[in-house]
């Protein structure tokens, strides 16, 4: 998601251009424009990687409190927090 936003960014395209050559909404890119700007505010999106996972429990907590947590399973954690 990241990544896609730092290219539209250094793109030039309109976000229009953009996500029509890279087969994603409009508003979803927007919507990631807008999380990525707010990430330094209040956490935006983190990216997570298997090699963070070494003491074998993930928890994740959203702005409204609710924590998730697993024993490292990254796919559930996928499944748990899809955005649609």
């Amino acid at each position: 998601m990241l990544s896609l936003v730092a290219q539209w960014g250094e793109s030039g395209q309109s976000q229009k251009d953009f996500c029509s050559f890279h087969g994603i909404k409009v508003c979803t890119l927007g919507y990631w424009i807008k999380k990525s700007s707010e990430q330094g505010e209040q956490g935006g999106f983190t990216e997570i990687r298997s090699t963070m996972v070494e003491s074998g429990k993930i928890e994740v907590i959203y702005p409204n409190g609710v924590r998730i947590s697993t024993d490292g399973d990254l796919s559930l954690v996928a499944k748990l927090i899809h955005i649609y």
